[in-house]
């Protein structure tokens, strides 16, 4: 049976989700007419706001922390999973994980919930009202990594925003006018942040923006490949290409190369995470990230998560990590 929440409440009603919890919880500063209103809705739905508990087994929790991802390629999801893997099995528990699609959000929600885990760490997702209300009612202690819900208890984060705002405005520092942006879709917030940072830098700039120098593509390398050869069969080329991720950035900087272009005389490149691949690589990725890393973010996380199971330590924390550019040797002035 699907569980109904105060979201469905409220729909049903014709009211906001705010009036009906006012209605459940403070009765007597709604008008009778309203109240009247959503308690018929409560009624007809089958409303009860021990529904999520109900639905949940009620046998305790296992020693297990899920990881909801929002996809499998996420760049904070690879470069945080490790620690959160190794962190929570040195405190005795197994980290299950679990990838998000379009088609398949709901059910992972509920697999999650239904199988008593003492905790979760949300990866790169966005959270709707309904969604996050029913993983509260659950009672299961979660923290959101780089993931995206506006009244949130517990997030951990980079500043995506400025992020793309400090790789594109490196690029117009350097006298570059014809910059393209490439990522992944915008349902993943670090991309869609990324995005609006690069965007934001542009329009300041008064940088003419060309849609077709703004791509939203998969990110495996023959979508990429495809990319590279819709770029380079403009009429107008891109000199400069931000990328939304480091890995990104590698895959393109590959292909040029391949083709003969020279780095970065022929095409400038400024990836975004300073993940250990662009470190590493041979060419030496100018790159935008956190001062602290990725691998860091994830330990943190986990240990706030762990702060919540273990020592009841419950208050909230929104913490944003300032990004700063990794200049390397990937940029020309133009």
């Amino acid at each position: 049976m699907d569980l109904v929440s105060t979201t469905d409440v409220a729909k049903h009603a014709g009211v906001s989700q705010t009036t009906v919890s006012r209605v459940l919880n403070k009765p007597d500063q709604v008008k009778k007419e309203t109240y009247d209103k959503v308690m018929a809705a409560v009624s007809e739905l089958n409303y009860s706001a021990d529904g999520i508990l109900e639905a949940v087994p009620s046998a305790a929790k296992t020693n297990t922390i899920s990881v909801i991802a929002g996809a499998v390629d996420d760049p904070i999801f690879i470069g945080s999973a490790p620690m959160i893997i190794s962190y929570a099995k040195r405190q005795g528990y197994q980290v299950d994980i679990h990838f998000m699609a379009d088609e398949n959000e709901e059910d992972v929600y509920k697999t999650v919930l239904s199988s008593n885990v003492a905790g979760m760490i949300l990866v790169s997702v966005l959270l709707d009202d309904a969604i996050h209300e029913k993983m509260t009612n659950a009672n299961v202690p979660f923290v959101l990594l780089n993931s995206s819900y506006s009244n949130a208890k517990h997030s951990i984060g980079v500043n995506n925003v400025d992020a793309g705002y400090l790789a594109a405005s490196h690029l117009l520092n350097a006298n570059h006018q014809e910059i393209a942006w490439v990522g992944g879709p915008l349902k993943n917030p670090a991309y869609k942040e990324r995005f609006l940072g690069f965007i934001q830098a542009l329009q300041e700039a008064k940088s003419k923006i060309r849609k077709k120098r703004l791509v939203i593509s998969a990110t495996d390398k023959a979508s990429l490949q495809k990319v590279y050869e819709d770029l380079q069969a403009l009429k107008k080329k891109p000199t400069a290409i931000v990328a939304a991720t480091d890995e990104i950035a590698i895959q393109l900087l590959d292909f040029y190369q391949e083709a003969g272009y020279q780095i970065p005389t022929d095409i400038s490149i400024v990836g975004i995470g300073n993940s250990e691949i662009g470190r590493h690589s041979a060419i030496g990725l100018t790159s935008v990230g956190a001062a602290d890393s990725i691998e860091n973010l994830g330990q943190e996380t986990v240990k706030r998560l762990f702060d919540i199971l273990t020592l009841n330590q419950d208050d909230a924390f929104d913490v944003n990590r300032e990004v700063q550019l990794y200049e390397r040797r990937t940029v020309a002035q133009q």
